[in-house]
């Protein structure tokens, strides 16, 4: 029996797989949509430690108990991101520092819920996380209390958690019994007081995030606000790099005959503008989808149907709404790293069956994992960069030939 995948080895690159059943879709391609995280930029030095820090700078601020930031590791993450319903690193952080609280003992809640009681006039989440902090000197006692079995425990938890994201995060953790009676009473005071979902400006975990990422300078210029929280130190996102090239953008112009770009991200455009420069000149301006618009769509579709409503991916809104300034094509492939980017192809093709998923995985650690999974789900193109997508569609085109 044949296999389901061509294996190509890509000289100073790795090994591409591409699915025998796809070949005659690959000849159609003739537009291409990116992710960019992890496909255009080089984000293994930033992004999973803004998350890491993120989530140690808020445990520790609201519990006064050590985190470590090695503590959460690209395992863990990447256990969260195979579900499909963590596109958003603010959500991730999110799912783990609520797990980690709802884990600390009885005892905790106890002195903790004295704490939340002094605050119930303090109307700005901000700032009452900035109380909070001052206060958790007198928890200390309790520090690294129950942590040893955290890591598997969580990794067990991320399993539990599908496309519903953080939905299911609140959900599983009031409905655990191994989470004590009053960590569930205070939940709800937990969750006002970080105040998410919620903006930058608005919520502790968007905040924080975003300062740590893009450092007090970028973080000023582009959200037009003072940090509170990282007012010294350089952001992550100096770390990054471009992955893509000019080279590589120039041969698929050849190959579609236009360049037929765009992007459908998670992310926010001021910060891949920082990254990517001049890079972006090569896409259509109204094809670029990052989660600045997301996010404005979320507020006005929840505004509508009164309550909370999710576009990011899976959701392939934002895919749409790139493919849209693209027309007319034949097929468009989407380029990601991740089992998300995946969902979101599977999920635009129920409506509209012309996308096929390119999975990237050497930017994204651990990458033997990133492979596992794109292969186990039989995804039609494996690749290790975004740069060996012309090698492998000329490849296409010549064999056909």
């Amino acid at each position: 029996m044949k296999s389901l995948y061509l294996q190509i080895d890509i000289p100073d690159s790795g090994t591409a797989y591409m699915r025998r059943d796809a070949i005659n879709r690959l000849l159609e391609v003739n537009a291409a949509i990116f992710d960019c995280d992890g496909v255009l930029i080089d984000a293994r030095n930033s992004y999973n430690r803004a998350i890491a820090k993120t989530t140690s700078y808020i445990i520790e601020g609201l519990a006064g108990i050590r985190f470590p930031e090695r503590m959460v590791t690209d395992e863990m993450i990447i256990a969260f991101k195979r579900g499909g319903g963590f596109n958003s690193d603010w959500d991730l952080a999110y799912a783990i520092i609520m797990f980690t609280l709802c884990n600390l003992p009885k005892s905790f809640w106890s002195v903790f819920k004295k704490h939340l009681n002094n605050l119930e006039n303090c109307k700005d989440s901000l700032q009452c996380f900035c109380e909070l902090k001052k206060k958790n000197s007198s928890l200390t006692a309790h520090r690294n209390e129950k942590l040893m079995f955290w890591r598997k425990k969580i990794l067990k938890f991320a399993e539990t958690i599908g496309e519903k994201g953080i939905e299911a995060v609140d959900c599983n953790l009031m409905n655990n019994d191994e989470v004590c009676s009053e960590a569930k009473r205070l939940y709800l005071k937990v969750k006002n007081i970080l105040n998410y979902p919620g903006g930058i400006g608005e919520s502790v975990i968007s905040t924080v995030f975003e300062e740590f990422f893009r450092g007090p300078d970028l973080f000023k210029a582009s959200c037009h606000l003072e940090p509170r929280f990282n007012n010294f130190g350089n952001g992550l996102i100096r770390l990054e790099k471009p992955i893509i090239t000019f080279e590589t953008l120039e041969k698929l112009e050849k190959l579609f005959g236009e360049p037929r770009f765009g992007i459908a991200s998670g992310s926010f455009f001021k910060p891949a503008q920082y990254v990517l420069g001049n890079l972006l000149e090569k896409f259509r301006r109204d094809a670029l989808i990052f989660y600045d618009e997301i996010f404005k769509a979320e507020v006005e579709a929840s505004k509508k149907k009164g309550r909370t409503v999710s576009l990011k991916k899976p959701n392939p809104f934002p895919l749409f709404r790139a493919a849209k300034s693209l027309e007319p094509f034949n097929w468009a492939i989407y380029i990601g790293d991740s089992m998300e980017d995946a969902f979101t192809v599977k999920n635009a093709n129920k409506r509209e069956q012309r996308f096929l998923f390119v999975g990237v995985y050497k930017h994204s650690p651990p990458m033997d994992v990133t492979l596992k999974d794109f292969i186990k789900a039989k995804n039609e193109v494996i690749l290790p960069t975004v740069n060996d997508l012309p090698f492998i569609l000329e490849l296409v085109r010549r064999k056909q030939k």
